[in-house]
């Protein structure tokens, strides 16, 4: 028996590597046919400073963008695809006059917007675990599941949220180890 479960151990350690680089070429294979138009929305959920972040990251790579924090169905007009930066932040809430359950009214309406217009929503979670937790939980768990695409630091998924949602839900994707290594897929998403 003894010589039995060593065998039987390896076989599952073998599908189970088999299982994880198995979903990893999936989500690479979604990742090479997914791509947006121009310009972008560019608006948070949750209202952190995540939002400059994803600016300069997307400046730098030279995606036109219209930015708008507090953005409303009607900011959708004219715009290609939609990016909501996920994380909350209770001082940029307060700053912008805003209490997280009208926060969450927005961006829901927003989202349902898109998609009745068929713009792609791309989710990006890019403050690590500075932007989870209770707060910034609701707003993940709101965007995320309704996501075209999503972007991910790797440190805000250290439970796995990110990654069974994208494996559940069969949404697109990239977790990367750091924030400049979102150029790439920003630019393989863009055509630049």
């Amino acid at each position: 028996m003894r010589a039995i479960k060593p065998v039987s151990m390896c076989a599952m350690l073998g599908l189970a590597l088999v299982l994880v680089f198995g979903s990893v070429f999936s989500v690479s294979a979604q990742e090479a046919k997914f791509s947006a138009k121009e310009p972008a929305l560019l608006t948070t959920a949750g209202q952190s400073a995540d939002l400059n972040m994803a600016k300069v990251l997307l400046d730098r790579n030279k995606v036109a963008l219209k930015v708008a924090p507090l953005a409303g169905a009607d900011d959708l007009k004219d715009v290609g695809s939609l990016i909501i930066v996920i994380g909350g932040s209770t001082k940029g809430l307060g700053a912008a006059g805003i209490n997280t359950d009208k926060e969450m009214a927005r961006v829901e309406q927003l989202m349902a917007k898109a998609a009745a217009q068929k713009i792609p929503i791309i989710g990006m979670h890019i403050g690590g675990k500075a932007r989870r937790g209770e707060l910034s939980d609701k707003f993940v768990e709101l965007v995320t599941p309704k996501s075209s695409f999503l972007l991910v630091v790797k440190e805000g998924d250290s439970d796995g949220y990110f990654s069974k949602v994208m494996a559940d839900k069969k949404i697109a994707g990239r977790i990367v180890d750091k924030l400049g290594d979102l150029q790439e897929p920003i630019k393989a998403i863009y055509g630049k």
